[in-house]
């Protein structure tokens, strides 16, 4: 597959988070795939914006349309830095190819 197939279907499958990770002294952050390109988990990355607490579980009693858009209206909050897609690697596409991959469809344990 080429880069730009990769990118191509990166893109289709954006906004979509592929990890989220927390700690007691610096909160939740996350990794996720939007339109442009890509944003990084970096260490208190939601201290600002939601004082290190996990924002879309505020919106667990929404109903899934409603839920679908706080999550993309959060991810294409500017406050995060987004790596564009020419500013990755081929290691770099390749790495969040598989990522966006195994989220959408995970193995399934036997």
């Amino acid at each position: 597959m080429t880069r730009e197939d990769m990118i191509h279907k990166l893109e289709q499958a954006a906004p979509i988070i592929t990890q989220v990770t927390g700690t007691m002294d610096m909160g939740f952050e996350f990794s996720a795939v939007v339109p442009d390109g890509v944003i990084y988990a970096e260490p208190g990355m939601l201290l600002n914006y939601s004082g290190g607490q996990w924002p879309p579980s505020e919106w667990e009693e929404t109903g899934e349309k409603e839920y679908k858009k706080l999550l993309t209206d959060f991810l294409l909050d500017e406050e995060w830095m987004v790596k564009s897609w020419g500013d990755l690697s081929d290691k770099e596409l390749g790495q969040w190819f598989e990522d966006v991959n195994n989220v959408q469809s995970p193995n399934e344990d036997k």
